[in-house]
């Protein structure tokens, strides 16, 4: 038992948890890579269908544009992690 009753990690333990680290932030990756797909569908849908109610029309032009920003920060986040975790 370390000092103050603090363990010292374990180098298996270290290696768990940075495979689980790397194992999950694939995960996020890939759920994030798909619903950016789909808000992309979504988008190019949108000026191609007519809409069923009047208010649907500017949601889609401003609520998913608003939805692609951030689910394109997210990735942004996440590759930048992944390549400083398999690189490093």
């Amino acid at each position: 038992m370390g000092w103050l009753g603090f363990h010292y990690m374990d180098k298996s333990y270290i290696k768990s948890e940075e495979r689980a680290t790397k194992i999950g932030l694939w995960v996020l990756f890939f759920n994030f890579l798909m619903i950016f797909v789909w808000l992309v569908y979504e988008l190019y849908e949108s000026f191609n269908i007519e809409p069923s109610y009047r208010w649907e029309g500017s949601f889609n032009n401003i609520g998913i544009p608003i939805g692609l920003i951030f689910v394109g920060l997210f990735l942004f986040a996440i590759t930048r992690r992944l390549i400083k975790e398999n690189f490093s």
